[in-house]
């Protein structure tokens, strides 16, 4: 038994990871061949991952393989059905979300072919930049599920499927790290899976959360592959790859680099047989990932633009960041940066601040958060106590060289492929440009837990893990408490235009997905194209539409 529950969580994160995944690798497929979204991409991907799951199953359980399969399947089933409902609960009020990235899973859906038909800049569409030239994994697996559904807000599930995958995976590599251990395991893989920027993004269609779930995946899986390199694991780290370098351009030095990190921990433990197996695997999945499974963008853009990541690059590049960063950074380095934004309090990102506010470590105020109801929190944006975190963890880090200098060269080592993953990013000091920052008191934690002869050590190892917890719950508290209130005030405007005389005059100003939300909603729309003039204005929460309900 003591065996079976990290198994059975292994293969319930690999059937969520590899569902997602060939939910885009099946849509992406039949892009090439010419064939739009339908809701049989959802179960051509469904049917691929039972059979995997199946043979899977096979491999880690040799006697009643068929009860363990049906346990792995019903805990993925009721996961999804669980989030699926949360999902519909929610409306996204992100700013993004409303603009390109729903707007992006409405015209996928609707038969848009990104490998083959004009571009949707060409056709007029507002925000199209961002559509047809970013990565676009997220909102292809989405418009797959709002094929089946229906319902697009449904489609943020994956955000939450990508979530429990990165929980049950890491469970199951911190069971082998941990093996005596298993229920420190289980709170190190809740709390990596609770990663802030995942948090604050899982009601949205934003998909830095969606990366941030990947990279801790891909870095529990290698784990994984260090330990026990069997079959399914492979495949799922090779997937794993394939969808993350389609979730955003950043993803592939962010993968690049842990996989080097994974290669170059078999190398030194002289494991070349694997070693030999994982040089092929990850070849051919950044290659399938780039230039089969996203031909849209980087074959497209590279033919069009002569640079794969055009808009952010190459002739006519955009800087996204540059609106956003302080003033006051612009005297500093990459470095300084992220420890200012870091050791200050939490602000939402605007295009008007000059400089940040510092504040001791393990202080926050109340104030600080309501930034963590929206979903890209530019200073401080791994929590309030953030802080006071890193702080504990140098100590723990001291602390650990002057007690063993071999076992805490071999974490620095560790935390120098994490660091170098994190900082190749000039936006290091936003977290959810990189959000598995994260994962770094983790792997101190780890250090400081393996002097069990050290009581000191051990207790500010816990005194960590504490204040993590802590601000861990602080964010996911406030940003679900957030939400709540800002979908109640929505859901109550909405009800009183579907009680108005139809149709209601709108102006979506930013939102044009909007209408589609309205639409479903029962709201009959007249859409103009100015900001109208009525005594019945209504401004729909966070969304940036207008509305009149009287005539114009």
């Amino acid at each position: 038994m003591r065996e079976r529950i990290p198994q059975l969580s292994l293969l319930t994160g690999i059937f969520l990871l590899v569902f997602t995944a060939a939910t885009f690798a099946v849509t992406s497929l039949l892009f090439l061949v010419h064939i739009e979204i339908t809701a049989a991409n959802l179960f051509l991907a469904l049917a691929a991952t039972v059979a995997i799951l199946w043979f899977g199953t096979k491999v880690y359980f040799s006697e009643r393989h068929a009860l363990y399969f049906g346990i792995s399947l019903l805990a993925s089933t009721v996961v999804f059905f669980i989030f699926l409902g949360v999902s519909g609960s929610f409306y996204d009020l992100s700013y993004d979300g409303q603009t390109y990235h729903q707007e992006g899973i409405l015209r996928l859906a609707q038969g848009w072919n990104p490998f083959y038909d004009k571009p949707l800049g060409d056709q007029g569409v507002p925000y199209a930049i961002w559509i047809d030239h970013y990565a676009k994994a997220s909102e292809t697996i989405a418009a797959a599920l709002y094929a089946v559904t229906g319902s697009i807000e449904l489609s943020k599930v994956f955000n939450f499927l990508l979530i429990a995958a990165s929980f049950f995976l890491s469970f199951s590599a911190l069971a082998a790290i941990l093996p005596r251990r298993r229920g420190l395991a289980a709170l190190f893989a809740f709390m990596l899976a609770c990663n802030p920027v995942s948090i604050y993004q899982s009601l949205s269609f934003y998909v830095d959360g969606q990366l941030g779930s990947l990279l801790i995946c891909l870095t529990a899986l290698g784990v994984l592959i260090y330990f026990r390199p069997k079959w399914p694991v492979i495949i799922a780290y090779a997937l794993c790859i394939t969808l993350a370098v389609n979730n955003k351009f950043t993803a592939l030095a962010y993968a690049g680099i842990l996989c080097f990190g994974l290669v170059l921990a078999l190398y030194v433990t002289q494991k070349h047989g694997i070693l030999k197996k994982m040089l092929i695997v990850m070849t051919a999945s950044a290659l399938i990932g780039v230039a089969l499974l996203g031909f849209n963008p980087y074959v497209t853009n590279m033919m069009k633009y002569k640079n794969p990541f055009y808009p952010l690059a190459g002739e006519d590049s955009r800087d996204v960041v540059a609106a956003f960063t302080p003033t006051s950074f612009m005297t500093m380095n990459r470095f300084e940066e992220a420890a200012v934004s870091y050791f200050s309090q939490s602000e939402g990102n605007s295009t008007k601040r000059d400089e940040t506010t510092l504040k001791p470590p393990f202080t926050f105020s109340l104030d600080e958060l309501k930034y963590y109801g929206i979903p890209d929190t530019a200073i401080g944006g791994f929590g309030p106590l953030f802080s006071g975190v890193i702080v504990l963890a140098l100590i723990i880090l001291i602390m650990a060289f002057l007690f063993n200098v071999p076992r805490t060269m071999v974490v620095i080592g560790l935390l120098g492929i994490l660091l170098a993953s994190v900082f190749i990013n000039y936006a290091a000091w936003w977290a959810r440009y990189v959000p598995h920052l994260w994962i770094l008191p983790f792997l101190i934690a780890l250090l400081g837990f393996s002097f069990t002869e050290r009581k000191v050590i051990r207790g500010l190892s816990w005194l960590m893990v504490g204040v993590l917890f802590v601000n861990m719950a602080m964010v996911t508290v406030s940003y679900y408490k957030l939400q709540a209130e800002a979908n109640g005030e929505l859901k109550a405007q909405m009800q009183t235009l579907k009680e108005a005389q139809q149709p209601v005059t709108v102006y979506f100003s930013y939102a044009y997905s909007n209408k589609n939300r309205l639409e479903d909603y029962g709201i009959a729309v007249k859409e103009v194209k100015t900001e109208p003039k009525c005594d019945s204005l209504v401004e729909l929460r966070d969304s940036g539409t207008l509305v009149c309900t009287s005539a114009q």
